[in-house]
């Protein structure tokens, strides 16, 4: 779960830019829309603009900052075309800043104070005819991610289209296609940040593992936020991988390890049935019949009785129950780290492939 705080455009806190907010709240994320314009909202861009100049746009980024206040520091700014001077401001001035957002439109970095936080990501989207953005901001666009790091994750994505607003579902500029697009490259945007770096000094060496372990399973999960049940099912040649049989396969590889081989506990569905032997690509098939969050949920159960069922170890050297070869918690911790990192490298790239995100 990630914060974020959602900044609207020049026409107001539309119906469209609340719906945008809530599917960010159906991922899973805290989420903060204020409102810039005291109830106001506008037909047309033109007397938006208007009244946006009449406030005078300083002042629409200390509303900004007065709405941000209270909100935690290590969040996420989002924001639409004129939301973007108080999410932009807010990212680059305000301590502990986890990323920014900036839809349609983008200022120069010397805008407010010349630097960018260096662990701060920054994901800017826009259209590639659209006027306001081409002419105005995109060179803009593309200096401030030049010094954005942010593992990876800081990119300029263009979309096909002469509109500015096309994210948002209330006004007659909305393009379904490009912002389905660009919602999902959000919400794996916010996955990604949200994860917890492992903490070198962070504990022993039992807590440092869980921490690694934790790492990677945040990023498979974040490679697959915003999908479709297609394109979580779609296969790249020349592999056969897709981003749910890898999802479903993690899930079973955790609960194998962890509750059968570990523990000695009888194995749970779905799987208890299944003839691995004879159908050993049984969870790269039948994950196709199942829904996203469907298999997001799965793991993050999965992963969940990981943790408990080695919380419940007396140490690093307890040996596993089941019949078989022994192991120690700290091998199958570190053979979970292994498979898990394995894999989010596989979801890397077949994310890439779905619709162009990169980054850790």
């Amino acid at each position: 779960m990630t914060d974020v705080v959602v900044f609207h455009h020049a026409q107001g806190l539309t119906d469209g830019v609340r719906r945008f907010a809530d599917q960010l709240r159906n991922a899973g994320h805290r989420v903060t829309v204020p409102d810039l314009y005291d109830g106001k909202t506008f037909g047309i861009l033109e007397d938006g603009i208007g009244y946006a100049e009449e406030v005078g746009f300083d002042t629409i980024i200390e509303r900004g900052r007065a709405a941000a206040e209270s909100l935690p520091h290590e969040i996420v700014y989002l924001g639409f075309s004129l939301g973007v001077l108080p999410a932009q401001a807010l990212a680059q001035t305000r301590p502990g800043a986890k990323g920014a957002v900036l839809l349609h439109a983008c200022v120069p970095v010397s805008e407010f104070g010349g630097s960018w936080p260096d662990e701060a990501p920054v994901g800017v989207h826009g259209m590639d005819a659209d006027p306001f953005f081409i002419e105005e901001d995109l060179g803009a666009a593309r200096e401030l991610v030049s010094k954005a790091h942010g593992a990876g994750l800081s990119a300029v994505f263009l979309y096909p289209g002469d509109k500015h607003l096309f994210t948002d579902s209330s006004l007659p500029s909305y393009d379904e296609a490009a912002a389905t697009l660009l919602t999902q490259r959000v919400l794996s945007f916010l996955g990604s940040v949200g994860r917890v770096a492992p903490n070198p000094a962070g504990g022993d060496e039992r807590a440092l593992l869980g921490q690694y372990l934790d790492f990677q399973r945040a990023t498979v999960l974040a490679k697959t936020e915003g999908l479709s049940r297609e394109q979580m099912s779609r296969r790249h040649a020349p592999s056969a991988l897709t981003l749910g049989g890898l999802l479903y396969h993690l899930a079973v590889v955790e609960e194998v390890w962890m509750e059968v081989r570990f523990l000695g506990l009888p194995m749970r569905e779905p799987w208890a049935g299944v003839d691995f032997e004879s159908d050993p690509e049984w969870e790269f098939r039948t994950s196709a019949e199942l829904e996203p969050e469907e298999l997001r949920q799965r793991y993050r159960e999965a992963c969940e009785r990981s943790r408990q069922a080695a919380a419940q170890a007396s140490g690093l050297d307890q040996e596993s129950a089941a019949d078989g070869p022994r192991f120690t918690l700290g091998w199958v911790l570190l053979h979970l780290l292994e498979e898990t990192a394995r894999h989010a490298g596989h979801a890397d790239l077949l994310r890439e492939a779905i619709d162009g995100t990169t980054g850790e």
